[in-house]
């Protein structure tokens, strides 16, 4: 599951609390490089090893790299912008829809029992980053899930269309 890296990636910038939003986005673009390079590294070692060849694991390299050159630094800026009250209500919306997001577009097109688990964790850990993120203050626990259930479908339409587009899902799309 990909959002799992763009958590790392916005918690990589929260953490080390950069200056501005372009550091941020600096060391979230970092981050899921680095995140990247090291997954794959290790994926292709195992093929080596297993004597299979190495063309399809390089290509989707290069489709996840681009992917997390692209969200990275997003997920960085989101970082950032936990780190402020007044934006850290659209931070924690955009990250707890994506988590939401990602599962609604994947459900229907991979159909094993443990990756519908899956799904339905990080969808819990979604859905419930806003309440424990904004524990002392409901409002802002409220309107970050207002906002993060206004965000769900529209990401999870886009993400779905995405993958089918980088060839990543075959079926047709199910949940327009």
């Amino acid at each position: 599951m990909a959002v799992l890296w763009v958590w790392v990636a916005a918690f990589a910038a929260y953490r080390t609390a950069p200056a501005s939003t372009t550091q941020a986005a600096w060391i979230g673009g970092v981050t899921l490089l680095a995140a990247n390079v090291a997954y794959f590294a290790v994926g292709l070692l195992a093929r080596s090893a297993a004597g299979l060849p190495l063309v399809g694991g390089i290509r989707f390299f290069v489709l996840w790299a681009t992917v997390g050159l692209a969200t990275g630094p997003v997920a960085g800026a989101l970082g950032w912008w936990l780190m402020s009250r007044r934006r850290a209500v659209a931070a924690v919306a955009v990250l707890a829809a994506v988590s939401i997001a990602e599962p609604l577009a994947l459900w229907m097109h991979i159909d094993h029992l443990d990756a519908h688990l899956a799904y339905i964790g990080v969808a819990a850990v979604g859905s419930s980053f806003s309440l424990v993120w904004f524990r002392q203050a409901w409002r802002d626990a409220f309107l970050a899930v207002a906002l993060m259930l206004v965000l769900i479908y529209p990401m999870a339409v886009a993400l779905e269309a995405t993958l089918i587009a980088f060839g990543q899902i075959s079926a047709p799309m199910r949940i327009v």
